[in-house]
C-alpha cells in the first residue's frame, strides 16, 4: 500500500447466486456474500474476520450461514493457554523419530483420526477468483482518494495535500496485500521473530551447567545421571515449545522460514520457483485440480500476498503454510504440501507450529494472542481436528460473540446451523446500521453516506449500502471506504 495511507476501499458485490460447495458437492447450495478488497489496512480485516468474514487473495466473503449448506464458523484457539492433546503430542513426536532416522515403516502407518492429513478442503471461492476479479472495475488506477469531506478527513488518516501524488501509487492497489497496508508494524513484528524464540541449544546449555554444577559438589558421574533423570521425570509434562525443540535434534534437518511476499522479499524470489511447483504437486494430487488451471498467475493471486511459512527438509521444501499476520492474531489462510510425506500428518503439524509462532510473536507485540483457524464445518470430518486445539472458541453468526467450544458442538450436533450464543437477549449491536455514516468513496471523493445521497442514489442503492453495513458493521462501515460507481 502506498506510503501515508491508512485506509481501506472496498467493493461489494449484491449477487448472492448459489455456487459449488467444496465440502459436501453439492453443486448450487453455497451461499456467500462477497466483496473485493482494492485496500484493506490489518486493522480493518481483524474487525471483518471477527464478523465471519474470510479472504480468498484480494476476494473477501461471508458464508450466508443460515442458507449455505455447509456452515462455516470461524474458529480461533487462545494460544497462550494452548493445552496439547496426547494425540497432538504424537505428532510431533513422529516428526522427531523421522528427523532421527527412527520412523519404521509400522510406526508410520499407526495413525489414528487425529493423525491423518488434517487439511483444509480447497474451497470454492479459490476457484471462483477470476469470476470476481472480472467484477471489478477494470481501470485500477481510477480508484483513488483526491479529496475527503471534512468529516472524513477526521476519521481516517488520510491528508488531502498528499492525495494528489498518491495517484501514480494506488494504481496497483488490487495487486497489493490487502492484510499487509500496516507493513510498518508487520515488517518490525517479523523483524523480531528471532529475538522472541528461544535459541535451539539454549535447553541443552541449561542441561550442561546444570551437571557442571554437580560435578564441582563432587557428585559421580552416576550420581549426576540418576539425579538428572529424576528430574526429567519429575518434568514429564512438556509445553510446545519444549516439544519443538527436541525436534531440532535429530540427524535430517528440520527448518522453517518466515519470508515476506508484499513486497517480494529476496528470500521468496530465490524460492518462488519451488514454491509454485509444490503448490501444484499438492492440487493436483490432493485435491485433483486439472494442471491447466494451476497458472502461476492464479498462484500468485491467490496466495503469495501474504506471509509464508516455508518447512524445508534437508534444502528441499516441503510444504507452505499461507498465513496473516493482524493485530491481534495469525489467520491461517492456506497449507499446502509434498504429498509423499503424508505420513507425517504435516496439516496439524503445520497449525501446531502456527500456535507456536503465535506464543513467541505474543513476546514482542503484547496483543497478538489468538491464532485464527479459518472456518470449522461440523459435518466436514477433516474438520474435526480444528475443535482439538483447546481451548477454542467458536463465532456466534448473529451476535458475533466468542462461545466456548464444547457447547457449541453440542449444538451443532443437534442442527448445523445454529445461534451459539445462550443469552437470547443479545443482538448484534455492531450490526445497527446509521447508513448516514457509512463512508462512500465516489468520483475520487470520500464522503460520508449523508452527502452522498444528495447527489445521488436510488432505493435500491440505499438497500445495497445499508447491506452492507449491516455485514461488515457499523464499526468498519465508519471506517472503510465503500466505491460505488457513477452511472452515466
Amino acid at each position: 500500500m502506498a506510503s501515508g495511507q491508512s485506509y481501506s476501499i472496498v467493493e461489494y458485490f449484491t449477487e448472492h447466486e448459489g455456487y459449488r460447495c467444496g465440502y459436501c458437492k453439492s453443486t448450487n447450495t453455497n451461499f456467500s456474500h462477497g466483496m473485493w478488497a482494492h485496500m484493506l489496512t490489518v486493522q480493518d480485516y481483524q474487525s471483518l474476520i471477527d464478523r465471519g468474514w474470510r479472504r480468498s487473495g484480494c476476494y473477501c466473503y461471508k458464508p450466508t450461514m443460515n442458507q449455505t449448506c455447509c456452515p462455516q464458523y470461524t474458529i480461533k484457539c487462545e494460544a497462550l493457554d494452548f493445552k496439547i492433546s496426547k494425540s497432538q503430542k504424537k505428532i510431533l513426536k513422529r516428526m522427531t523419530k523421522f528427523l532421527r532416522n527412527e520412523l519404521t515403516n509400522d510406526s508410520a502407518s499407526l495413525t489414528g483420526n487425529d493423525q491423518q492429513d488434517n487439511i483444509d478442503i480447497s474451497n470454492e471461492e479459490a476457484l471462483n477468483y477470476p469470476k470476481h476479479k472480472m467484477k471489478v472495475q477494470k481501470d485500477k488506477s481510477q480508484i483513488n482518494v483526491s479529496s475527503v469531506d471534512d468529516e472524513v478527513s477526521e476519521r481516517l488518516s488520510i491528508n488531502p495535500e498528499k492525495t494528489e501524488s498518491q495517484k501514480n501509487s494506488t494504481s496497483s492497489s488490487s495487486q497489493v496485500q490487502p492484510t499487509n497496508s500496516d507493513s510498518k508494524n508487520t515488517l518490525h513484528i517479523r523483524n523480531e521473530i528471532a529475538d522472541a524464540v528461544p535459541c535451539k541449544k539454549a535447553k541443552l546449555l541449561r542441561i550442561e551447567r546444570k551437571k557442571n554444577k554437580l560435578l564441582a559438589q563432587g557428585k559421580s558421574q552416576s550420581e549426576i545421571e540418576s539425579i538428572m533423570k529424576e528430574k526429567k521425570q519429575q518434568n514429564c509434562v512438556k509445553n510446545i515449545e519444549e516439544l519443538f525443540e527436541e525436534i531440532y535434534t535429530g540427524l535430517k534437518k528440520l527448518e522453517l522460514r518466515l519470508v515476506r511476499t508484499a513486497p517480494m522479499s529476496s528470500e521468496y524470489l530465490k524460492t518462488s520457483k519451488e514454491s509454485y511447483e509444490l503448490y501444484k504437486k499438492y492440487q493436483t494430487t490432493i485435491h485433483r485440480d486439472p494442471i491447466e488451471k494451476l497458472t502461476e498467475q492464479q498462484y500468485m493471486r491467490f496466495l503469495v500476498k501474504s506471509p509464508l511459512q516455508q518447512y524445508w527438509l534437508d534444502n528441499e521444501l516441503i510444504a507452505v503454510g499461507v498465513i496473516d499476520i493482524l493485530p491481534s492474531c495469525i489467520s491461517s489462510v492456506y497449507f499446502f504440501y509434498d504429498p509423499a510425506y503424508s505420513q507425517l500428518s504435516l496439516g496439524t503439524f503445520s497449525s501446531l507450529r502456527e500456535i507456536y509462532l503465535t506464543r513467541q510473536l505474543n513476546k514482542v507485540a503484547s496483543n497478538l494472542r489468538y491464532y485464527y483457524m479459518g472456518f470449522y464445518i461440523h459435518s466436514c470430518p477433516k474438520m474435526r481436528y480444528k475443535a482439538k486445539m483447546r481451548p477454542s472458541k467458536l463465532l456466534c453468526p448473529e451476535t458475533y460473540v466468542w462461545c466456548d467450544i464444547e457447547p457449541s458442538l453440542a449444538k451443532l450436533n443437534n442442527d448445523k446451523y445454529s445461534r451459539l450464543n445462550d443469552d437470547i437477549d443479545a443482538i448484534d449491536e455492531d450490526g445497527v446500521v446509521n447508513i448516514e455514516e457509512v463512508l462512500i468513496l465516489h468520483k475520487n471523493i470520500a464522503m460520508p453516506y449523508k452527502k452522498y445521497r444528495l447527489q445521488r442514489t436510488t432505493r435500491e442503492e440505499k438497500r445495497e449500502v445499508k447491506e452492507y453495513a449491516s455485514l461488515v458493521g457499523m464499526p468498519c462501515a465508519r471506517e472503510m471506504l465503500l466505491l460505488r460507481y457513477s452511472r452515466e
